[in-house]
């Protein structure tokens, strides 16, 4: 169920998880919410243990989110951005992470444009606009911490 899980000689049990979505400071509220959906969207299909395999309903029969971790949205600049993704991807603490893009945000249902634009591109280049950071609550914290909360 990926690392959302340990084994335990009682069997599995659920480790305390956290979940940061860091946006760009300068995205308009509604191209802030877009690409925190995009973002725990594609997270949640490479670890589908984010979210409960079994519906959480009301009394009504009303289907609920059902997110099995604390979630947190923050703020930073672009260059912030690309350094998080850059010190993610050379830690080896079992972070896991992803972005979205000025690149994304231009292209309205291009997806074959945008992966083969994305793949010939660096970093850099590609103008990250948020980035999802999900594992260890102490480590997502760790990395986390120089950030506002969005408001």
């Amino acid at each position: 169920m990926g690392m959302f899980y340990e084994k335990t000689t009682e069997g599995e049990r659920t480790r305390m998880k956290r979940i940061a979505i860091i946006l760009d400071k300068n995205l308009e509220q509604g191209a802030a919410a877009n690409v925190a959906a995009l973002l725990m969207g594609q997270a949640a299909l490479n670890e589908p243990g984010l979210y409960s395999d079994q519906p959480v309903l009301d009394q009504s029969g009303v289907q609920h989110a059902g997110i099995r971790y604390s979630t947190v949205i923050l703020k930073a600049g672009e260059n912030q951005l690309i350094n998080l993704v850059k010190v993610c991807s050379e830690d080896n603490d079992s972070l896991r992470h992803l972005v979205f893009t000025q690149t994304g945000q231009s292209l309205n249902n291009a997806f074959e444009q945008y992966a083969s634009e994305i793949a010939a591109m660096a970093l850099e280049a590609t103008k990250v606009v948020g980035v999802i950071v999900w594992g260890e609550d102490e480590s997502v914290r760790a990395k986390t911490k120089k950030f506002s909360v969005m408001k």
